[in-house]
């Protein structure tokens, strides 16, 4: 009887503590302490930040996560520096004061480098992604394809969202062959306010994604190795979850789960108060306040106490795991009591994961990676696996590698390293690897378009250059022929002695003159020979000559010397003249336009100047009709 009546006055005192004051499942789920910026290595100051260094960025519910990466070689990267800086979760985005602590915190960790990329994440909550298979098309013709596939299956209004999409591969299994597709969209004023939120902190964003993305370029950087063809990532957040499925590193589906880390401490908020029936508190009368709020306080604490044991809340770093709180009551009793929920979580994800293998020809899923902004109870994700029938692994991107070189100590607690994925995720992205909510199938477009006609402009500049490199080339080698001809002529001239003098010069002018002497009186003895032969070889068939005679004028008359002295010479006059005389035979009407061209031919000799007929007439030699013609001629 007195068991009945305990358990009915702690009934009744619950259920006063409950109307008094709900306890307060935001300040239960908050780490009671958070980690500073991280220690930061001697070397830092050494280090040189130049533009291949990224800034990835995750604002979370309560704190702002940075990592600092810098790209070395291939998939080679080197950790520079990584900071958890808390915030007043009750401060809009969009409020001043959000501002005001954003860019100091920003200045302060990007030191020197104020221009490296940065990345940062954004709410996944609305952003809807679809894949599905098209058509393999000529490569101008895919984002329309993608497009309207996208708007039949979903339809959007592109002035609310943007669209975007990545082409996973070609499935050539399928006749004809297809093309993989993941497109999505994204509420355009998210992106923009938060685009403008870093702007206006001086540091504008080269690009924004979400966390599925994130952890997808984790994959595709081999930061986390994934060995089995699919992978699943579950989140388990505050108020949500979120289910995300990776084939070869692609993300292929992300689902939202209406289940976390609440609806469990919910649960066992409500059954908290039937493990405590020892109180001995409960024996006391209902109207003694003070014992009411020491039962308050006690069950306070046992609530908490079951929280940091089932989903310990991050801790400051270099705190181990393996100092959590010991659990005051019965361990099995509170894991049954959250275990509704999460098996209403569990089967979510079960579900997802078989809807999956059904659209996606029996996909199964080899591995899930677990994050949180909790730290899961190991218990809790035993329970997931034996559920799902698959291993789990806490999602860590901060894991040794031979491409991965930490410059600052990493964290020690595994689940510190693990709410770090989102920003490291966001330091590794690049346009090629993560899909770009500020860079989208239009903008590759464009730049793909200015990239062509760079190409072609510097290829044009390139001919030019090379064009004009080989001119000069050509230039300096007919530049060394002349200087080498110059030195040689140089030489031969040293070799000659002949000393030129006045003398010499003028002797060397009469031999020329004498021997120009020669040449003309030759001339004038094999004159008509000369003649004669021009005129034959000048006459064509049809023209026959008749006579040809030359009248070469007086000989000149030599004068003595004694009395040329002081006198005189009238020059002679030249009356040097062929006379040519002959018929034209053919037809009648081109008899004067063939005499017309011989006498032309005559003319255009070096040896006859100004032509000219004496007479022309037509005649009858036997039938024919022939113009007969003499005709005079100058000789030069």
């Amino acid at each position: 009887m007195a068991k009945h009546t305990e358990i009915s006055s702690t009934e009744r005192l619950l259920e006063l503590i409950r109307t008094d004051s709900e306890i307060d499942l935001e300040d239960a789920g908050e780490p009671t302490q958070r980690p500073g910026r991280s220690p930061k290595s001697f070397a830092r100051s050494f280090i040189g930040f130049g533009k291949n260094v990224t800034i990835g960025v995750d604002i979370g519910y309560d704190d702002l996560k940075l990592v600092k990466l810098k790209h070395t070689s291939g998939q080679s990267h080197e950790l520079i520096e990584y900071a958890r800086v808390p915030f007043d979760p009750e401060i809009p985005r969009e409020n001043p004061e959000f501002y005001r602590f954003l860019r100091p915190t920003l200045e302060e960790f990007c030191g020197s480098n104020r221009n490296a990329d940065m990345w940062c994440t954004i709410s996944s909550a609305r952003v809807e992604t679809r894949q599905f298979r098209i058509p393999k098309v000529s490569a101008r013709q895919v984002p329309n394809a993608i497009y309207w596939t996208y708007q039949r299956e979903s339809a959007f209004d592109e002035d609310e969202k943007l669209f975007d999409f990545e082409i996973l591969g070609e499935v050539e299994d399928e006749q004809p062959v297809k093309m993989d597709v993941l497109a999505y969209t994204v509420p355009r004023d998210e992106v923009l306010a938060l685009r403008d939120m870093f702007a206006k902190a001086g540091f504008p964003l080269s690009g924004i994604s979400i966390v599925p993305f994130a952890f997808q370029t984790l994959m595709r950087t081999r930061r986390v190795e994934a060995m089995d063809e699919y992978v699943a990532s579950l989140y388990i957040g505050r108020d949500w979850s979120r289910i995300d499925i990776f084939h070869k590193g692609n993300l292929t589906l992300s689902r939202g789960i209406k289940a976390g880390v609440r609806t469990m401490m919910e649960s066992l908020q409500k059954e908290i108060g039937g493990v405590r029936k020892g109180l001995s508190l409960v024996k006391s009368p209902d109207d003694d306040v003070g014992r009411i709020r020491a039962v308050k306080k006690k069950l306070k604490l046992d609530l908490k106490s079951a929280q940091e044991y089932f989903f310990g809340y991050l801790r400051a770093p270099g705190v181990g795991e393996a100092k959590s709180p010991k659990l005051d009551i019965d361990e099995n009793k509170v894991f049954q009591m959250i275990q509704p929920a999460l098996e209403r979580l569990v089967r979510q994800v079960e579900r997802t994961i078989r809807h999956y293998a059904l659209n996606f020809e029996n996909a199964k899923i080899g591995k899930i990676y677990i994050s949180s902004g909790a730290t899961p109870h190991q218990r809790i994700l035993n329970y997931i696996g034996e559920e799902l029938g698959m291993p789990t692994e806490i999602l860590n991107p901060f894991q040794a590698s031979s491409n991965f070189l930490p410059q600052v100590p990493i964290p020690d607690s595994v689940s510190e390293q693990s709410s770090f994925a989102p920003a490291m995720g966001m330091g590794l992205a690049n346009n090629s690897i993560t899909p770009n909510f500020l860079f989208t199938y239009k903008d590759k477009r464009k730049a793909d378009r200015n990239q062509l006609v760079n190409r072609s402009v510097f290829a044009l500049f390139a001919i030019l250059m090379i064009a004009c490199v080989g001119f000069s080339f050509w230039q300096e080698r007919g530049i060394r022929k002349k200087e080498a001809r110059k030195q040689q002529l140089a030489n031969q001239l040293e070799q000659y002695t002949l000393r030129v003098d006045q003398n010499l010069i003028l002797k060397l002018v009469e031999q020329i003159r004498q021997k120009n002497k020669s040449n003309r009186a030759i001339g004038q003895k094999y004159l008509n020979l000369a003649v004669i032969s021009e005129v034959v070889d000048l006459t064509p068939p049809n023209v026959r000559l008749l006579s040809i005679s030359t009248q070469l004028g007086p000989l000149p008359i030599k004068t003595p010397p004694e009395k040329a002295k002081g006198k005189k010479v009238a020059p002679v006059k030249n009356s040097k003249v062929l006379i040519v005389e002959g018929i034209v035979q053919g037809d009648r009407l081109t008899l004067e336009s063939t005499l017309a061209g011989y006498l032309m031919e005559l003319k255009n000799s070096p040896l006859f100047d100004q032509p000219n007929i004496s007479s022309k007439s037509f005649e009858y030699s036997g039938n024919n009709e022939v113009l007969r013609f003499k005709a005079q001629l100058n000789l030069v």
